[in-house]
């Protein structure tokens, strides 16, 4: 045993050659931190010096002569990069197993790269005419010659740095760099006089030599020997095959790398000013230097990954915990000191380059997990997925730059940078993840097979130290029963590819822990099993995972036969999305050939089944399904323009749409099907077809129309250009500024990353938060017992029934995403533990696991959104806090006090800073309590009276396809309880937002929000009565006849839900879309509104409808006053409008707009071609004139201005504004109280450990909560009813 003990330790703690190494994360004397400190200080002298030099040159030479160099520069840094650059991270990954042949792979890939850089360089000087002028002073032949040897001086300077840090010397990397950048700025001062025009490019080549040469002495004379003898044991030397195949991976990402680095700035100084781009030129230097940070961390994990795979995940840990404390410091400084920073080159680089330098800090954020997972790859020689990560960043970095620079100029750029990091980062982060569980050496490294069987249990004596070996190396799948039996894992084994390779912590959080609190060694001596009585064979796991025994026993074996025992598991999904229990069934099964016993190495393992490539695959023919409905999808709306859109009918887009896009949207629901039915769980391609029908279906107005759609959106624009230019909310101008955490959210983001302009936002939010809403609802779908078919369908009927509209730049699309994470991290985390009595398994899958530290960050979380809610919408935190009580009631959450909580925050809003609104408008906000059957009604009858048929037709699909998704839900509740599964916590979820009807009718529009918050919950319900139970796979006790049927089902629902998609959620497009014409009328407005001007636009009902179809309010909210004015029905009489207007005052304006007329003819029946009737009058006024008139939009003006002074703009007192009285004062101190005492008295209940001390903590502050409690509500009936 002490053997064993011993050789556990020395594997755990030695390095190469017996060296004793420091763990990760101890210090500085771990090689992994040791080589990324090293490299991290020489990218700061590098930075310093390198800024130093260029200030130097523009200080002794010219500005032709420092472009001139500057230029040489740059082409000798991309010509060297093209091999240089692409090579250093093979050096890195096999320098440290190269062993003997190490001085050989160096020598060779300096002479490889050379050459290869030297050619290069000779054709860039045969195409010099080409390149422009600043390139034309290396036509001489000495200054070819010289440029030549240059470049591949500089291919070998950089693969130097590559192979020090293989060498684990990296120590010496800011050595050499600092002599050769004090070398450079030195010889630029020197030969200044001697060499006026050339002395910057000299200066710089000649310092190379300093550099290179030392360092080359010292790499092949000392480090290399060194080297080769601390590795001996362990060297592999890799085949010329093997790094070939590295090679054509990270070569080819290496490419990509280098386009987004080099090729981006050619592209935006194509598309801008030189001003323009010398502001980008230094964000991106100053942003670049930072992301060096991370960079070369992941060289230093490459490194250490290459030389022990074993820690690699580990080392991952280690260099994300300590580049949290690095990177993150240094992004926030860089974000908040960044017009400090650029004010140092001047004002204008401070008044230009703040915003793009602020994203460019939080793109070296994002690096950092985007970097790690590189250098994962790279450690692993999986560099074909390196080159797919950094192909698809190259692509949406370009992409998005093309997409976003001419319509946000220089911060257009940063956004796509950005945008396209967030893409690879999250792509990163969930595979990283998987890494950082790891507790064996991946793939690429294995280990010698070692003589263990998880199904054959050891008797319990000595010699199953010897056959098994050390427990550690034994597979971790035939550890796991231990450890739960232990009980160090309260919740279920998470399934799926990725769950085999977690790390069986046992709760200790590390393995070492693990290892130190069991005796890994001798802790099978200590469970005596007996395998020949299998029937008595206990089993350790106690948890619903646990393995059940057949009760049948064995037949008894032959002579000189043995039977096999068979562990026999149910096809468990393959992904992080199935968290429902799987049941595991032990059977003992007969062969149906015996098998003869064989001892020793004489018995050949069966070969495993050779995988067809992935063009014989089944799902190979789903992806070009997938490919051809997108064909046929998007290629024919290319086709349409303005003259098409302007033809739209009564149905909306979808009258205009081409057959072969409709084709294409119902291809996209076969290829959802398909993909579904699988035998094999493909999570990429479903996760595609789902995305992609998300975006085929959400952005069709955003790519067709020339302006962002819906009138309200505009509207908002306004609120945020008022409180950008005031600082402050204007409650007497909007009842929605008494909460207006939304706007000021908003506000704050677009100052600081600056963008001016937000009509793009405005285009795309829609889009973004169809797609953002995904992820919680992804991560509600881990708290259902359900099967992965079950979930992926339940996501899929989310996106198709995303036609309700409230999707739009406004306050109710972010709350609605903080609802979906709010209910998410409730019945995640925050559910009972044990198992709930009754005869019905619980529709909850087990919890998940979270500590103490965990659960009360999740606490501030969930108290964080809703507070966030409060502050930000009317609607929405009542909802929260219905379904945050519902589950408390029904015992599904162990929050009790969470709900008193949330209510006295509510109150203390709407009772104290929302009074400009209800001490005006008490009636409109309690009017509706109670009136059930008035708001229903006024909601959905109400809306479908008056209109054309044609109309009617879009708001009965709305209906229908609201009434078809609810009673699906409740045939799933129904086909749930019939499989002996009660959804509890999907009833509260689908059921409380009813509860709205009894409040309000919030301007006729409570159904479609009631609908919208009751649709996670009904989704999940429908798609459980599709598949009702748990364990449901195809090809698991299912004939091919049930699942064609099954498939079939999915694929007609999914037919009926979006063509009912594109009627209701596009058929008002034809009034609801903004027209550019439109919007110059607007523009117009908004450049003659000072002090004040009225603006008068046709109403069906001045008093009802108050909301036009047409771009209003986007600027100058004191400045311009919109007032309805009755429409007549016989667009010749308009004497009543000319009265309106005279009526209106000096600088008023009548607007006649095709939306708002469109509007009028579907919605409320006035006659077909009203607006040209009414317009061809207007214009027969002789007291009326056109001051603007195009096809979209004309403003009319009185000709002789009426009498009167025009009236100043009067936003009124800032708020929120408190009416103060002694009674106010007492209530909010209590207030105060109240609330921080509830909060703490939640943290106590989450954070601290059960126990007396908790339970009287708790008892006694519930106690003192109550007198303050009765305070508050005291003060505000005494508010309510004083100032109503």
């Amino acid at each position: 045993m002490s053997d064993t003990s011993t050789r556990t330790e020395e594997r755990e703690t030695e390095g190469p050659a017996g060296r004793k190494l420091r763990l990760p994360g101890r210090g500085g004397g771990s090689p992994l931190f040791r080589n990324a400190f090293a490299l991290m200080l020489n990218t700061g002298i590098s930075a310093v010096l390198g800024l130093g030099f260029w200030l130097v040159a523009a200080r002794y030479y010219t500005h032709d002569a420092v472009g001139q160099g500057s230029a040489a520069i740059a082409a000798m840094k991309l010509l060297a990069g093209l091999a240089a650059v692409t090579l250093t991270g093979a050096l890195a990954r096999f320098i440290p197993i190269a062993g003997q042949a190490t001085s050989r792979l160096i020598f060779r890939t300096y002479a490889g790269s050379s050459a290869a850089v030297a050619f290069a360089g000779g054709m860039f000087l045969l195409t010099l005419p080409l390149w422009g002028d600043s390139y034309q002073f290396l036509r001489s032949p000495v200054q070819s010659a010289g440029f030549v040897v240059a470049v591949a001086a500089w291919s070998v300077l950089t693969l130097q740095d590559g192979v020090l840090t293989g060498l684990r010397s990296a120590f010496w990397v800011p050595v050499g760099n600092t002599v050769f950048s004090a070398v450079k700025l030195a010889l630029l001062v020197a030969m200044a006089t001697a060499l006026p025009t050339s002395g910057v490019f000299v200066s710089w080549v000649v310092s190379i030599a300093v550099s290179v040469l030392p360092l080359g002495w010292l790499v092949f004379r000392r480090l290399v020997p060194r080297h080769v003898a601390a590795t001996k044991e362990t060297a592999r030397p890799a085949s010329y095959r093997e790094m070939g195949r590295f090679l054509a991976g990270d070569y080819t990402g290496s490419l990509f790398s280098l386009a987004v680095v080099y090729l981006i700035p050619v592209i935006i100084a194509a598309q801008v000013s030189s001003a323009d781009f010398a502001y980008y030129n230094i964000a991106g230097i100053i942003g670049g230097t930072v992301n060096l940070l991370a960079i070369n961390m992941g060289a230093s994990l490459t490194v250490e990954g290459a030389h022990d795979p074993a820690r690699l995940a580990e080392n991952c840990r280690a260099a994300l915990r300590r580049m949290a404390l690095i990177m993150v410091p240094v992004c926030v400084l860089l974000f908040l000191l960044a017009p400090y920073i650029l004010r140092i080159f001047g004002a204008d680089y401070a008044d230009a380059a703040t915003p793009l330098l602020r994203w460019f800090a939080v793109g070296a954020a994002l690096r950092v997990v985007m970097e790690v997972y590189f250098a994962v790859l790279r450690a692993q020689n999986r560099t074909p997925g390196l080159a797919y990560l950094q192909g698809l960043l190259c692509l949406l970095v370009f992409g998005l730059t093309l997409l976003l620079l001419p319509r946000l100029g220089l911060t257009g750029a940063g956004v796509a940078e950005i945008s396209s990091l967030t893409v690879i980062a999250s792509i990163a982060a969930v595979r990283l993840r998987r890494i950082l569980r790891e507790a064996s050496p991946p793939a690429a490294f294995p280990r010698p097979p070692l003589a263990y069987a998880p199904e054959v249990a050891p008797d319990g004596d000595l010699a199953d130290l010897a056959v098994h070996g050390d427990r550690r190396d034994a597979p971790r799948e035939g550890r796991r029963g231990i450890a739960r039996g232990l009980g160090r894992e309260s919740g279920p084994r998470p399934s799926g590819p990725h769950s085999s390779g977690r790390r069986d912590s046992g709760g200790y959080g590390t393995r070492w822990a693990l290892r130190t609190a069991l005796d890994s060694d001798t802790m099978p001596l200590g469970v005596r099993l007996d395998f020949d009585h299998l029937e008595r064979r206990p089993d350790l796991r106690h948890t619903p995972e646990a393995l059940s025994m057949s009760a049948v026993p064995p037949p008894a074996p032959k002579q000189g036969m043995r039977e096999r025992v068979v562990l026999e598991k149910r096809e468990e999904p393959k992904g992080p999305e199935e968290v429902g229990d799987q049941e595991r069934t032990l059977s003992l099964r007969k062969p149906g050939k015996p098998e003869r016993e064989t001892s020793g190495p004489a018995a050949s393992p069966t070969p495993a089944p050779r995988t067809p490539p992935w063009w014989r695959r089944p799902e190979a023919a789903v992806w070009l399904l997938l490919a051809a409905a997108l064909a046929l999808y998007w290629v024919p709306l290319r086709s349409l323009g303005e003259a098409d859109l302007d033809s739209m009918g009564e149905l909306g887009l979808v009258s205009v749409l081409p057959a072969a896009t409709l084709a294409g949207a119902a291809l996209l629901i076969v290829a959802f099907a398909a993909a579904l039915w699988l035998r094999e769980p493909r999570r990429w391609l479903l996760g595609a077809v789902l995305l992609l029908t998300v975006v085929s279906l959400h952005a069709v107005p955003a790519v067709l129309e020339e302006q962002p759609r819906f009138a309200t959106a505009w509207q908002h624009l306004g609120f945020l250009d008022f409180i950008d230019r005031t600082g402050v909310a204007a409650p007497d101008l909007d009842a929605r500024w008494s909460w207006p955490g939304f706007f000021a959210l908003v506000a704050l983001a677009a100052r600081a990353c600056g963008v001016g302009d937000l009509t793009e936002v405005l285009r795309w939010w829609p889009l973004a938060v169809q797609l953002l809403c995904l992820a919680p609802l992804a991560l509600l779908l881990k708290a259902v017992r359900a099967g992965r078919r079950a979930k992926w369908t339940a996501a899929w009927l989310f996106a198709l029934c995303g036609w309700v509209g409230q999707d739009y730049f406004s306050p109710q699309a972010l709350n609605y995403l903080f609802y979906l994470l709010f209910v998410a991290v409730l019945l995640v985390w925050f559910r009972w533990p044990r198992q709930l009595r009754g005869r019905l398994l619980p529709g909850e899958a087990e919890v998940a696991p979270a500590g103490a530290r965990e659960q009360g960050a999740l606490l501030a979380v969930l108290i964080g959104l809703f507070a966030a809610s409060v502050v930000s919408h009317q609607l929405t935190p009542f909802v929260m806090l219905g379904v945050l009580t519902a589950l408390v009631v029904v015992r599904r959450s162990t929050l009790r006090g969470m709900p008193l909580l949330c209510g006295v925050m509510l109150m203390v809003w709407v009772g104290f800073l929302a009074e400009p609104y209800w001490s005006g408008h008490f009636d409109e906000l309690f009017g509706g309590l109670g009136s059930l059957g008035g708001n229903v009604s006024s909601s959905v009858s109400g809306r479908i009276e008056g209109g054309s048929s044609t109309h009617k037709l879009v708001l009965y699909t709305r209906v229908l396809l609201a009434g078809g998704v609810l009673a699906f839900a409740v045939l799933g509740w129904w086909r749930r309880r019939r499989s002996g599964i009660g959804d509890v916590s999907l009833l509260v979820l689908t059921g409380v937002p009813f509860l709205a009807f009894g409040m309000q009718s919030y301007g006729g529009e409570v159904a479609l929000r009631v609908f919208l918050f009751a649709l996670p919950g009904a989704c999940v319900l429908a798609a459980l009565a599709l598949f009702p139970r748990p364990g449901e796979e195809a090809g698991a006790g299912r004939s091919g006849v049930a699942a064609a049927l099954s498939a079939g089902l999915v694929a007609v629902v999914g037919l009926v839900l979006v063509f009912g998609f594109l009627v209701a959620r596009w058929g008002n497009e034809s009034f609801e879309r903004v027209r550019p014409g439109e919007v110059a009328a607007m523009e117009y407005v908004y450049a003659h509104d000072k002090p004040t001007v009225r603006v008068l636009w046709m109403s069906k009902d001045p008093v009802t409808n108050v909301t036009p179809a047409m771009p209003w309010g986007a600027r100058d909210m004191e400045h311009v006053q919109y007032e309805p004015t009755a429409a007549p029905r016989d667009p010749a009489r308009v004497d009543g409008l000319v009265a309106s207007l005279r009526k209106a005052g000096p600088h008023s304006y009548l607007m006649v707009s095709r939306g708002q007329s469109v509007y009028l003819e579907l919605d409320a029946g006035y006659a077909p071609g009203w607006d040209d009737g009414l317009r061809r009058a207007l214009n027969d006024r002789p007291e009326l004139t056109r001051v603007v008139a195009n096809e979209d939009a004309v403003l009319y003006e009185l000709k002789d201005r009426p009498a009167g002074q025009v009236a100043p703009a009067r936003p009124g007192p800032a708020g929120p504004r408190v009416t103060w009285t002694p009674v106010s004062v007492v209530g909010a101190l209590a207030a105060v109280a109240l609330l921080v005492l509830l909060a703490a008295r939640e943290a106590v209940r989450v954070v601290a450990g059960p126990g007396v001390r908790q339970l009287r903590w708790l008892q006694g502050a519930y106690w003192f909560a109550l007198p303050l409690l009765l305070v508050l509500l005291a003060t505000l009936v005494q508010r309510f009813a004083t100032m109503s």
